[in-house]
């Protein structure tokens, strides 16, 4: 009897649910061969090699759960580093035919080539459906997140490469200035770095403006998409929640952190059933639960949202926790969604300002959505991954630019 996973189960909870990949789908097959080795005895592993086979294939997208794939700067960079051999050799071969160019130039068309890639690898999906499914997400540089204008170029050049790419776009003031402009040309967007409902409103109404733009241009959205990633689990543990409560003596449990996620995003999901325009929330960042300090939940992101017309994207290490902890999940409460936050837990809540500027629609005004805090703890981690990425480039250019020297100084020796 095939036994479903736990990302089946949620997924079954709504029919217009969906699952999405956050890594290089290029990286899966190494990554599944790699779980299915781990597994802890036999029936594990067939257990395993069976829900794995069924997680993703682009070929067959009816046979496949997943239905999308995120990337972002940070896992792509880790994609490229760790894969030395393979884009080590292809930095060299540009740096060969690309004369002139310097190691940000240089970065960049690799970051472009890593894009272009994983979305050719789910190009079939994107086909065979119609546009409906197989999209990826590409994002401009981060560090040029408050640029308009330098993001816009990005952003053309990303939508170029394939059909099935949708831009990454932050949210910031800037950014959703861009996104109205993208969605007034019917490029598809993703709106990232997205914390708060303000953010979620601000990026409705770009988008409902541009829509009306590309509409009144007689531009084809038949494709078109937009999602917007709330970044659940990162706005509890990298932000001033925590901070704020410590220093009005507010104790704040696993759980009560996991509720204030989650009352985030439940306003947000009731804010977008009433939206006219075709967006849907993509939760990022999910966690799982602590057994042991209390937590009598796998995933309060999964288990407090199941029967949302939502997109769960899942880093490899998620999907992982999931199958070791599967059996700690019979099924999932299809009106979970609507269950209410806990009135005392609400109350302790609404006494932190950091909450309140997340959860009320009008709580923070555009300019300052780039200096919250979750925001600018994603910002300085972003950075340093491109740092890296930079560098790896660079040292693969001195690399040609050593052996042409060697070449050189030998003809001059003959």
């Amino acid at each position: 009897m095939m036994k479903l996973s736990v990302l089946e189960k949620l997924q079954q909870t709504n029919a217009d649910a969906e699952i999405w990949w956050d890594s290089s789908p290029l990286v899966f097959a190494s990554w599944r061969d790699e779980q299915v080795r781990k597994a802890p005895d036999n029936e594990a592993r067939d257990h395993w090699i069976a829900q794995l086979d069924r997680f993703l294939n682009p070929d067959d997208p009816s046979r496949s759960l997943v239905r999308g794939v995120t990337t972002n700067p940070s896992l792509i960079a880790k994609s490229i580093i760790s894969s030395p051999e393979l884009w080590g050799r292809e930095v060299q071969n540009l740096a060969r035919y690309q004369t002139g160019q310097g190691g940000q130039e240089m970065f960049w068309l690799v970051y472009l080539e890593a894009v272009r890639r994983a979305a050719e690898f789910m190009f079939p999906m994107w086909a065979s459906t119609g546009g409906r499914y197989g999209w990826v997400s590409g994002q401009i540089d981060p560090r040029d997140m408050f640029d308009a204008d330098r993001m816009m170029e990005q952003a053309m050049q990303i939508a170029r490469l394939a059909p099935n790419l949708m831009v990454k776009v932050p949210g910031t003031r800037q950014g959703y200035e861009v996104i109205r402009r993208l969605a007034a040309r019917g490029i598809s967007v993703n709106n990232t770095c997205s914390y708060t409902v303000p953010q979620f409103v601000t990026c409705i109404r770009a988008v409902e403006t541009g829509l009306d733009e590309a509409r009144r241009q007689g531009i084809d959205l038949s494709r078109w998409r937009c999602v917007i990633t709330h970044m659940i689990g990162r706005f509890g543990s990298q932000g001033d929640l925590i901070a704020q409560a410590d220093v009005r003596d507010i104790a704040l449990c696993q759980a009560e952190v996991r509720w204030a996620e989650i009352a985030i995003l439940k306003r947000i999901h009731n804010i977008l059933s009433g939206c006219t325009a075709p967006i849907k929330m993509l939760l990022s960042s999910l966690q799982m639960d602590d057994p042991t300090i209390g937590s009598a939940t796998l995933s309060m992101h999964l288990q407090e949202t199941a029967g949302a017309n939502i997109i769960y994207t899942c880093k490899p290490e998620f999907i992982e926790k999931t199958m070791i902890r599967a059996e700690e999940v019979n099924q999932f409460d299809c009106h979970a969604i609507e269950r209410s936050i806990p009135k005392a837990v609400m109350e302790k809540l609404e006494r932190l300002p950091y909450f309140r500027q997340a959860f009320e629609p009008d709580g923070m005004l555009p300019e300052n959505f780039g200096r919250h805090g979750a925001f600018l703890a994603t910002q300085a981690e972003v950075n340093c991954w491109m740092r890296r990425l930079i560098d790896f480039t660079d040292c693969q250019m001195q690399v040609v630019s050593g052996r042409t020297r060697r070449s050189m100084l030998q003809v001059a020796a003959e």
